[in-house]
């Protein structure tokens, strides 16, 4: 079967979220798998299926400087969002997809590390879900089942704002230091 591209560009955060939702929801026998890549036009937070607000996000700073907060229907973790990120959204029928979870993950995540040495960082998947770079965390990839198809998550990260993520996320500052990739 065909896969369907769509890159949808900068849109709002909402649409951001929304196209895979939606497109995922419509999802029948005859749809495409799909591959789209967006951009917010900008800054939020999106937390994951599972997370307590209050707990993950500095909802006070949030909405002292005007930046939104956003629940996903993907799981993991809750993530600064901004135009400097290309997100990767796969929207594709199960019964076409490894069944061990590992591996369906590194299927996803694969295009993403080859983007980043293509672009001169040595990244690599490192299990269950997470790309690395010099053993730090660089990025993700979160997934569900949505309606009829399973969605799988991912982004590019190209300038990212590690202070302003370290003021919107109730993580300790500490704890990004050793994560999160300087180029």
């Amino acid at each position: 079967m065909a896969i369907r591209f769509i890159d949808a560009g900068v849109v709002s955060y909402v649409r951001s979220q929304t196209i895979y939702h939606g497109l995922a929801y419509a999802r029948h026998e005859k749809s495409p798998d799909t591959i789209i890549l967006v951009s917010p036009e900008t800054p939020y937070v999106c937390i994951g299926f599972h997370q307590e607000l209050e707990k993950e996000v500095d909802v006070a700073f949030c909405h002292a400087h005007g930046i939104p907060i956003l629940r996903r229907e993907v799981g993991g973790g809750a993530v600064y969002l901004d135009r400097n990120q290309v997100f990767t959204q796969w929207v594709m029928s199960p019964d076409r997809l490894p069944w061990n979870l590992e591996r369906r993950f590194e299927v996803y995540a694969s295009p993403l590390v080859k983007t980043y040495r293509a672009l001169g960082v040595e990244a690599n998947f490192r299990p269950v879900n997470d790309i690395h770079v010099a053993g730090r965390k660089i990025g993700g990839t979160g997934a569900a089942a949505i309606g009829n198809a399973e969605v799988v998550v991912g982004s590019l990260m190209f300038d990212f704002d590690t202070e302003l993520m370290a003021k919107v996320l109730k993580v300790p500052s500490e704890k990004f230091r050793d994560k999160v990739y300087q180029s």
